[in-house]
C-alpha cells in the first residue's frame, strides 16, 4: 500500500491532534452553588452561568477563570472608579504642561514676582479708574434725586426724562461697583496663583 505525502503528513500530526482533543475533552468546570457546595461537570447549568467558574484540566489545575457577571451596582462602582482615574490622569497631564510652562517662561523667582506685580498694577489701575467713575455717578445721582425731590415737594410729577436719568445713573453705579468687586477678586486670585506657582517653581528647581 502506497502513501502520498499528504497521507504521511496526516499520520504524523494525527497523534498530536488526538492528544490535544483528549486533553480538551477532559477539561471540566468547577462552580459553587447557592449553599456553598462545590460542583464539577463538563458544562455549567444555565442557572449558574452568571457565577464565577473555573476550567480545570486533567491534572486538576485551573487553566481559566470565568468571572461572575457584575451587578448594576458593581458596574456603577467600576465606572465611578474609572472616572476618578481618568480625572487624576488629566490633572497629572495638566500639571506636567504647567510645569513645563513655568520653566520655559521664567528664568528666576524674581521674574515671577515682577510678572505678578505687573498684573496686579494693571488690575489696580482699572479699579482706581472705576472708583472714580463710581464717585462721579454717585454725585450725578444725588443731583438728579435732589431735582426729582423738588418736583415731588411742589406737587408736580417727576418728568419722564429725569426718571430715566436717575435709573441710568443707578444702573451705572451698580455695574461699576460690581466690576470693582470682580477686579478685587481677580487680584486676589493672581496673588494666590503666583504664590502656588512660586512654590512649585522652587520644587522644580530643587530649592
Amino acid at each position: 500500500m502506497k502513501f502520498t505525502f499528504h497521507d504521511i503528513r496526516y499520520l504524523v500530526f494525527l497523534p498530536v491532534f488526538l492528544v490535544a482533543t483528549a486533553v480538551s475533552a477532559e477539561r471540566t468546570f468547577k462552580w459553587i452553588d447557592e449553599a456553598g457546595n462545590i460542583h464539577f461537570g463538563d458544562r455549567v447549568p444555565p442557572r449558574y452561568a452568571n457565577r464565577e467558574r473555573e476550567e480545570i484540566n486533567e491534572q486538576g489545575r485551573t487553566v481559566k477563570v470565568h468571572a461572575a457577571a457584575k451587578t448594576p451596582e458593581q458596574k456603577a462602582e467600576l465606572r465611578r472608579l474609572a472616572e476618578i482615574e481618568a480625572a487624576e490622569k488629566e490633572r497629572a497631564r495638566k500639571r506636567t504642561v504647567h510645569d513645563r510652562s513655568l520653566l520655559a517662561t521664567y528664568s528666576s523667582e524674581d521674574d515671577m514676582l515682577l510678572a505678578r506685580d505687573g498684573k496686579i498694577s494693571s488690575v489696580d489701575a482699572l479699579i482706581q479708574l472705576t472708583n472714580s467713575r463710581i464717585e462721579s455717578s454717585r454725585k450725578r445721582l444725588l443731583t438728579l434725586e435732589t431735582e426729582a425731590a423738588e418736583f415731588e415737594r411742589s406737587g408736580k410729577p417727576v418728568p419722564k426724562i429725569l426718571q430715566n436719568q436717575i435709573t441710568t445713573a443707578r444702573t451705572q453705579t451698580k455695574e461699576n461697583e460690581a466690576f470693582v468687586i470682580a477686579k478685587e477678586q481677580e487680584k486676589q486670585a493672581i496673588i494666590e496663583d503666583f504664590s502656588a506657582d512660586i512654590a512649585r517653581y522652587r520644587e522644580l528647581k530643587g530649592h
